[in-house]
């Protein structure tokens, strides 16, 4: 890239990071230092945030559609509070001591503590939709975002409890952990770009393709987010204990698809690993070898990579009415660097 004139302006920032200071500043306003009690355990659940990309995906699919900015921000909001609710309730159901380089919030206050805090942050999600109406956005695209909400809801908890009943399982099929992946992950996404362009004043065929393109997106950052814990390099970076999958005997995708391509010696090490190895960097360096053998992590990056291309391709059909900035800024959330 060539040398910008000396002098001359720096670019102007990406609605992305435009977006994401904006909801850390509005994070900071919403629960601010000198929180106490169950606030405090929010701020600290919630700053500093993550990568934000659910409130991302309601931000920009609300202003693809034309949608003004303030009115949808605590949709946004809510949506990631409902996200970092699931987390709390996750890390002790997985018996997770660590989120985002520290403290586990039920490990900081207490696991009483974090179901309540969670529980909450659920709530807070449609208490959201409200302070939307109280903004200007017309009842009936509350009313229609809430039902999308609530249903998403369900489906999250439903993703969550059949991967409690797949642990262990290596004989399941890959299409039935997609079935599981997008209800636990992507129902999400998929929630947070239809509710965004719903409040934003999108049509019914618009709001699905968005809402197309948050599934496919969904489903690419959960097989990624299967990889980490065995790629040494980006396991360091995790923010949270690598091994939480082979402690919970989680046979998360490059396991199943390992599992059903190695040779006889191979699967059995690879259900040892899985099913009973006591310590888990080990169970991790072996089941590493076996992914890296049959060529499974290759193939699941792969898979990761054709769902991200179906999402971007859905963004080429909206209409033409489309706000251009913010169907780029959602394509960029399917690029792996994301």
């Amino acid at each position: 890239m060539p040398a910008r004139p000396s002098g001359s302006p720096p670019d102007p920032p990406s609605p992305r990071v435009e977006f994401a200071e904006l909801l850390e500043a509005e994070f900071g306003r919403r629960w601010p230092g000198r929180s106490v009690g169950l606030d405090a355990v929010h701020r600290y659940a919630m700053i500093p945030p993550g990568k934000l990309l659910r409130p991302l995906l309601v931000l920009h699919a609300a202003l693809t559609v034309g949608g003004e900015l303030g009115a949808v921000l605590p949709a946004a909001v809510g949506i990631e509070g409902a996200h970092v609710g699931s987390l709390l309730h996750d890390d002790i159901i997985d018996r997770d001591t660590q989120r985002r380089g520290r403290a586990a919030v039920h490990t900081e206050f207490g696991p009483a503590q974090a179901v309540v805090a969670g529980n909450a942050l659920f709530f807070s999600w449609f208490a959201a939709l409200s302070e939307c109406g109280r903004l200007g956005v017309p009842a009936d695209r509350v009313e229609r975002a809430m039902a999308v909400q609530a249903e998403a809801g369900v489906a999250i908890c439903r993703g969550a409890f059949d991967e409690l009943a797949m642990r262990g399982d290596l004989e399941l099929g890959v299409g039935a952990y997609v079935a599981m992946a997008r209800a636990k992950t992507a129902v999400l996404l998929a929630a947070a770009c239809r509710v965004g362009a719903t409040l934003g004043g999108g049509d019914a065929p618009t709001t699905e393709l968005l809402g197309e393109f948050g599934d496919h997106l969904g489903i690419c950052f959960q097989i990624r987010d299967d990889v980490l814990p065995y790629d040494p390099i980006a396991a360091r970076a995790m923010g949270k204990p690598s091994d939480s999958d082979v402690r919970n005997r989680r046979p998360t995708l490059p396991v199943l698809i390992a599992h059903r391509r190695a040779d006889p010696k191979s699967r059995a090490a690879l259900r040892h690993a899985l099913l009973d190895e006591t310590e888990p960097e080990l169970a991790l360096c072996r089941i590493r070898a076996v992914l890296e053998r049959t060529g499974a992590l290759d193939t699941a990056h792969a898979m990761a990579d054709d769902h991200a291309r179906r999402a971007r391709e859905l963004l080429t059909r909206l209409p033409a009415t489309a706000n251009v900035a913010h169907v780029r800024a959602l394509a960029l959330l399917t690029r792996p660097a994301y």
